[in-house]
């Protein structure tokens, strides 16, 4: 898709010669191709070559590796190929009509191969939820998911639709296994989905309404996953309010009228979801931007309040409930969003060098992050088995560690043992769901949550006793953060009140998924990095 000023350029050269063609002329070989003739804003495409130089046509990438993981499914292809709708599309309806007749016909030679393994990777983690299934042994999901991936990455040597198609359903997978293949991949596909114009209206143009409707939902979901990878992984987002004018989709835009009322509510949920992304891009900028302007900050921050105001006026009326499929990840959505604009705020306040409002925030922002909380603790059984975006856990993770950080930060010994036991209730909580139920987002938020929240309430039932004049043995505080290793002095750590001490002390500095030392001398067979 050309840039708007050459776009511009090129359609009023081929308007003129289109006008002064003469009678019975050769047709026009231009490799141009308009589909928006609008004076003030024309779409215009170049035909490129799809292949790479030296890559022959229809060279089957992917067929190698949907072989083999249709080998691993045996005959229940069908079975699993129904898990995904069941599962996850109706959540997340990124396959248009067609393709999901396709599919439900079971004319798998039709689909790409590279979107036929991820559907494979992504239905095969639900398999005890179906009744046949069930009664064979479970695939291996990483060894069906490093299959999936290949695939997807070979396919962009020759990339078309389904390229995108795949590479965003990898992304919203579970188990999520590799945080930099991630990223990695989102660029990529930010990068591939712009280059079609899927960042454009589609509405208006020449071609069909089932082209319409596939740009228009994957153009949504590209977003989706850009902007929450974002706040996920600590990345600036690839794409910024402004650059694209696709409408928001509709429920009815995405699935057919015989749809049930469970699968309704679940992409209702989606279409709500899209809204909230819509002020997620808004507030991420000013969670990235090193050096904001504190004027423009200060006023956007209203707005950023009524307009969150007024999409929790449109959330279902429903929301949160425990049998509407969609809810959890949703409100939890939400919530996050909350707690991110609370975040923002109170970054506002620093940089006014107020602390009275500093104060005044720093309350807000706890509650933001104890509503997160709470959300989780009210949770059961059906919402850890729904539907939920692998981002979920790094949304758990960051209300964990502002809770953490409000809780050493607070003078009030009250609120602090609350808060404290809150947050261990949590880390038990998603403990019970990870061996009760295998909710598998619980994994990587234990990993980085449950010992910082150990020793704090750890650190606080020591301090009580001074509360009372008695002295803080400072040897038991030694122990807290020992490593464990033979003839390692551990340090004393200091205790709530005391000006040195810092939460990063607390929390584990492995925050990704490899050392510093790997980002230089990274073995050429590591290929997938683990969590």
């Amino acid at each position: 898709m050309l840039a708007p000023h050459l776009a511009e350029d090129i359609d009023i050269f081929n308007r003129h010669m289109s006008q002064n063609r003469k009678a019975g002329g050769e047709a026009d070989s231009s490799s141009y191709q308009t589909l928006l003739h609008d004076a003030k804003d024309p779409v215009v495409y170049l035909t490129v070559p799809r292949f790479r130089a030296g890559l022959p046509p229809n060279s089957g990438c992917g067929r190698e590796q949907l072989e083999i993981v249709e080998q691993i499914m045996g005959p229940f292809k069908r079975e699993v190929v129904e898990l995904y709708f069941n599962e996850i599309h109706y959540h997340f309806p990124i396959l248009d009509e067609d393709m999901c007749d396709t599919l439900r016909t079971g004319q798998y030679a039709k689909v790409p191969n590279n979107l036929m393994c991820v559907i494979y990777a992504l239905a095969s983690p639900h398999w005890p939820k179906s009744d046949t299934l069930k009664m064979h042994p479970k695939p291996n999901s990483y060894y069906v998911w490093n299959k999936a991936i290949s695939a997807t990455l070979e396919d962009f040597l020759s990339p078309g639709m389904s390229t995108i198609q795949a590479a965003v359903l990898d992304q919203v997978g579970r188990p999520s296994v590799s945080i930099i293949g991630n990223i990695s991949l989102c660029g990529r596909t930010v990068s591939l989905a712009q280059t079609f114009g899927l960042h454009r209206d589609p509405s208006k143009w020449n071609i069909t309404d089932n082209e319409k409707s596939v740009r228009t939902r994957l153009w949504w979901c590209v977003l989706i996953t850009d902007q929450w990878s974002s706040g996920a992984y600590g990345a600036p987002p690839y794409v910024s309010k402004g650059y694209y004018d696709v409408p928001r989709p509709t429920v009815s835009s995405l699935i057919s009228a015989k749809a049930t009322a469970q699968q309704k509510s679940a992409t209702t949920c989606f279409v709500h979801l899209c809204g909230l992304t819509e002020l997620l891009a808004e507030i991420l900028p000013f969670v990235y931007r090193i050096n904001p302007d504190r004027v423009q900050l200060a006023r956007e921050i209203d707005r950023f309040k009524l307009e969150l105001d007024n999409l929790e006026t449109q959330l279902p009326q429903w929301l949160p409930s425990p049998i509407r499929p969609g809810t959890p990840m949703l409100w939890l959505s939400f919530l996050s969003i909350r707690l991110v604009l609370a975040r923002v705020i109170f970054r506002a306040a620093v940089l006014d060098g107020d602390g009275s409002i500093g104060r005044n925030r720093m309350d807000q922002l706890r509650i933001a992050s104890s509503a997160v909380l709470d959300f989780i603790l009210a949770m059961g059984e059906a919402q850890f088995l729904d539907f939920w975006l692998p981002y979920a856990t790094h949304l758990l993770v960051h209300a964990i560690t502002v809770s953490l950080r409000c809780t050493v930060e607070t003078q009030d010994h009250e609120t602090r043992n609350s808060s404290v036991a809150r947050l261990e209730r949590v880390i038990a909580h998603i403990q019970h769901a990870r061996d009760n139920y295998d909710w598998d987002l619980a994994i990587y938020c234990l990993e980085r949550c449950a010992d910082p929240v150990s020793k704090i309430a750890s650190l606080n039932a020591r301090e009580l006793p001074s509360l009372s004049s008695q002295p803080l043995d400072t040897a038991d505080l030694s122990s807290l953060v020992s490593n464990g290793h033979a003839g390692t002095e551990a340090q004393p750590l200091p205790n709530f009140d005391d000006a040195t001490f810092l939460l990063s002390d607390i929390l584990d500095p492995n925050a990704f998924d490899f050392s510093w030392d790997a980002l230089w001398d990274t073995p050429s067979g590591m290929t997938n990095f683990s969590i």
